[in-house]
Formats: structure tokens, C-alpha cells, sequence
């Protein structure tokens, strides 16, 4: 089992997607009444922030007010569970979380602690969309009902201790081996897709892992080269610089490795089709070869190779399957406004509100307008949600133009939304 926790500002949002996503189930709440909507629920944490709000911002405004946890057990830790067992798997991990005390620098205790079991917080059962994996979501109010503040030094940290010592406990594996584990498996799937390519090519070996299930997060230049990727599997991201042996899939090494692959291949070409096949017929007996004649009859390595120019000038396309609460959303976008979408986002900066695959994402509908699906998860990123009102596609615009177009509107959309009172 492995959890994630962080600090966020969007803690209506977070709360509303963990509740009413689809197929959510709802393990159970604390401190708050049952059976109300994702909203009151965030409302009565909002009042609780209210009435300790010169506690609570006496040093510092406090600009983070809600805590949102990740658990995630493995599947085969949870076969046949029932509810009443993630309710005890949420118990337990709250109860570590609390219990888990950190030094800083100067050797003295952190400045308090978190109190998740005097919070209020709502605890929603998800379920994976590719591998129908169950996780937990754990949304909480930053302060407890007393007002004092859930700290959040060495918070993801914090998580998982909490989630180590739960493993611990019930002879689970430690997250950590289960890190090995999936640093192994995504190394292979790269391995396998370079294995299975012609020549090597960024947007077939994206594909091609894409096409296994795994996120990939490809980092630009200015010029358009690749500094850096990172896979995405389940909720963890894997840098290149993690995977196979000796940074051997890193953008300045990964062209080596997969010559090293081919290299019993005597051509490497990206496969051409035919003008025309010619039939051979072949005697049935034995037949003596003139190796020298054959040889003399084979083109040099000087003598050019002739390629067949297309009759039309068809623009090659990129496929994309965007999975989205249950649907896939195809998506396809010739290769140069590929591109462009891509570096026009490669400047975007990443922040707790959305990762870059999110806004990828989010602009690739845009592009193939699916604007309810792109709207969907700029608000469960947080993000300020749908598109501007006079949004469309211009008549002067090309793919290519269209294509920044949507990238630039998918920055817009999730960035935070910021909400100012004079209260907190």
C-alpha cells in the first residue's frame, strides 16, 4: 500500500469530485452530519474555519484549508473486501497519520501536529478507471474542532510512514518494494516498446507505452527536443533517469539502447509501402546459386534509395484515447498541431492544482470538442472550469493555430481559482 497527502486550496473541488464521481461510494464522515451534499459538507468546515479565524491566522493566513489524502492499497491486498473493512483501513491509517512525529533541523519537535481524529473529513472509496483498482480518498478540514491547525511539515512523508506501518502491521508489502516493483515493470514496457519500432520515434514510443496503459509527460526545449520524461503508473510518477539500468532510457541515451536492441537487424527503416509486388516462381529441385552474379546484382550502399512520393499530401495523424469517468473520448490531431499543442504547454508550470498530463488532457479534448469532458477535470484539478463563453474555433484558424488555441485555453482553465474574503 502506498498514500500520498498534500495541502491545497481547492477544497470545495476536492471534495465535490471525491464525492460524486462516478461510482463513488461514500465509507464515511467525521465530525459532520451524514447523508448531506459535497457542498455542505465544505460549507460546515468553511463555518468551523470562520469561528477560529483570528486563532487561526494570528501568525500567518492560513491560505491552504483543506488536507487531501491518497491510500491505495494493491488489489490483491483488498480481494473481497466488504465496507466495513475500508472504514477500518481508514481508521487505521488516521490513526498512524496523527501519531507520526518529525524533528527539524535544529533536533526540536515540529511545531504541533496533525489531529485528523478531532477534524472534520469525508473518506470516499474510488475506483481505478483502467485496472478497477479501490482507493481511498480523504478529504479533511486543515483545522481541528478546537482550531488549532493540521500542521504540514513532512506531510507526504508523513503519509507514508503512516502507510508503512500499516503494511507492517498486517504483512503487507512495503512501499518501497512496491516502488522496485513498478520501476521494473514500467522499465520493461519500455523496453518492449522500443523492441517493436522501426526506428525510433518520440511520438510512436509515447503511443506505444500510451497503448500499455501507462501517462506519459514528455519536457521540451525551446527547440523542440526532449530533455525529459516522466511515466506515469497508478498515482506515481517515474522520472527516465529511474528507469532501466545506468540511465539507459534517457532522452540522451535511449537512441543507443534501442540500437542496442536491433542491433542483429541489418536494416533499420520505417516501413514503406510497396509500389508493387513482383511474383517469383521457384523450381522444385535443387538449385545452384552464383553467389558472385547475386552479389554483382545487389545495389551498392552509395546507390540511392528511391521513395515513392504520395499522390495526395494526406497529413499524418496522432491517436489519443482519453478515458474520462468511464468513456473514452478518440481524439485525432495531425502531427505538426500535435506538436504545437505540446510545446505550447511545455512553458506551463506545474503546480498542486494540476499536473501537465492533466492540462494535456484537458486541451486534446478542447481540440476534438469534447468541452464537457475538458471542463470535468479542470474542476476536479481545481481549476476554474469551463471555457470562456464566446469559445469556438476561428475561421482563419488552421489546425496547427487551433491546436495553441486550445492549449492556451487549458492553461486558463486550471489555474487556481482563487476566492478572497475578508474572513480567512
Amino acid at each position: 500500500m502506498v498514500a500520498l497527502a498534500d495541502v491545497i486550496t481547492h477544497g470545495c473541488n476536492a471534495v465535490r469530485y471525491s464525492v460524486d464521481k462516478e461510482k463513488s461510494e461514500v465509507v464515511m464522515v467525521h465530525c459532520l452530519p451524514e447523508n448531506i451534499t459535497p457542498s455542505s459538507m465544505w460549507d460546515r468546515m468553511l463555518i468551523l474555519q470562520q469561528k477560529y479565524r483570528e486563532k487561526i491566522n494570528r501568525y500567518n493566513h492560513l491560505y491552504k484549508t483543506a488536507i487531501r489524502i491518497e491510500v491505495s492499497p494493491a488489489k490483491e491486498e483488498t480481494e473481497n473486501w466488504m465496507m466495513a473493512d475500508w472504514q477500518k483501513l481508514a481508521d487505521d491509517f488516521i490513526r498512524e497519520f496523527d501519531a507520526q512525529v518529525y524533528l527539524k533541523n535544529d533536533g526540536r519537535k515540529e511545531n504541533g501536529h496533525t489531529n485528523l481524529a478531532n477534524s472534520q473529513y469525508v473518506v470516499s472509496l474510488h475506483r481505478d478507471s483502467k485496472g478497477q483498482i479501490l482507493h481511498l480518498h480523504i478529504n479533511a478540514n486543515r483545522i481541528d474542532m478546537e482550531g488549532n491547525t493540521n500542521s504540514s511539515y513532512m506531510i507526504r512523508k508523513r503519509a507514508m510512514a503512516a502507510a508503512n506501518k500499516i503494511n507492517e502491521q498486517r504483512g503487507w508489502i512495503q512501499s518501497m518494494k512496491k516502488r522496485d516493483w513498478n520501476i521494473n515493470e514500467v522499465t520493461n514496457a519500455c523496453i518492449e516498446a522500443l523492441k517493436t519500432m522501426d526506428s525510433f520515434n518520440w511520438n510512436t514510443y509515447e503511443a506505444k507505452l500510451k497503448a500499455k496503459g501507462y501517462e506519459v509527460n514528455v519536457k521540451r526545449s525551446n527547440d523542440g527536443k526532449v530533455v525529459g520524461y516522466v511515466v506515469k503508473k497508478g498515482n506515481s510518477f517515474y522520472k527516465s533517469t529511474l528507469l532501466g539500468h545506468s540511465r539507459s532510457l534517457t532522452p540522451s541515451h535511449i537512441m543507443n539502447t534501442w540500437a542496442k536492441l536491433h542491433q542483429d537487424k541489418s536494416v533499420h527503416t520505417q516501413t514503406i509501402t510497396p509500389k508493387s509486388m513482383q511474383t517469383v516462381s521457384r523450381p522444385v529441385g535443387s538449385v545452384k546459386v552464383n553467389t558472385q552474379q547475386l552479389r554483382s546484382q545487389l545495389p551498392t550502399r552509395d546507390e540511392p534509395l528511391s521513395i515513392i512520393k504520395p499522390e495526395q499530401n494526406i497529413p499524418k495523424m496522432v491517436h489519443y484515447e482519453i478515458e474520462w469517468n468511464g468513456r473514452i473520448h478518440p481524439v485525432d490531431i495531425p502531427i505538426e498541431a500535435d506538436k504545437a499543442l505540446l510545446d505550447e504547454l511545455g512553458t506551463m508550470e506545474v503546480d498542486l492544482c494540476a499536473t501537465i498530463v492533466d492540462a494535456q488532457k484537458t486541451a486534446f479534448l478542447l481540440f476534438a470538442n469534447y468541452l464537457d469532458a475538458a471542463t470535468e477535470i479542470a474542476e476536479s484539478c481545481g481549476g476554474g472550469g469551463s471555457p470562456e463563453s464566446n469559445w469556438g474555433r476561428k475561421d482563419d484558424e488552421d489546425d496547427i493555430e487551433w491546436a495553441r488555441h486550445c492549449a492556451r485555453q487549458a492553461r486558463q482553465m486550471h489555474q487556481r481559482l482563487i476566492r478572497r474574503s475578508r474572513g480567512l
